[in-house]
């Protein structure tokens, strides 16, 4: 039966995960989703309310680090990995916004493509992808041991 809510749990938080995706455009402020949408390489990053900007940014992040988190209990019930998933996103985030907003002002090519790829880190949970394998590996290991 605990098994059964587990995967529950897990389901009902990776339709979170979805449900942030579906409606990003009424919850969050960004005006990178269209600018990404079309051919960027060609145009001006469009004007950013940079306070805006980042308080939907961090909104965001943690809604998805909630339901990360939720994942990686619910698949491991391990505080280390919890933990562990805590650290990782902490310092992602702090590298990230800051390479972000480092980088916001800048107009060259290169710029708009590390734009696009850290903006993705910052608004998906992609470290989740990253997460999961990785500790599965690590209990798998410990169990040999």
């Amino acid at each position: 039966m605990n098994k059964i809510i587990s995967v529950v749990l897990i389901v009902i938080s990776l339709l979170g995960l979805a449900s942030v995706r579906l409606l990003e455009n009424d919850l969050f402020y960004d005006p990178f989703i269209a600018y990404f949408k079309s051919n960027f390489q060609l145009q001006q990053l469009p004007d950013v309310d940079k306070g805006l900007y980042l308080i939907s940014t961090v909104f965001r992040y943690f809604i998805n680090l909630l339901f990360t988190v939720c994942i990686i209990w619910f698949l491991y019930k391990s505080k280390e990995f919890v933990k562990a998933t805590l650290w990782v996103h902490l310092f992602s985030f702090i590298i990230l916004l800051a390479t972000f907003f480092i980088l916001l002002p800048l107009e060259d090519e290169w710029v708009k493509m590390t734009l696009f790829y850290i903006r993705r880190f910052l608004i998906h949970p992609i470290l989740l992808f990253i997460l999961v394998p990785g500790f599965y590996f690590i209990s798998k290991k410990q169990t040999v041991s």
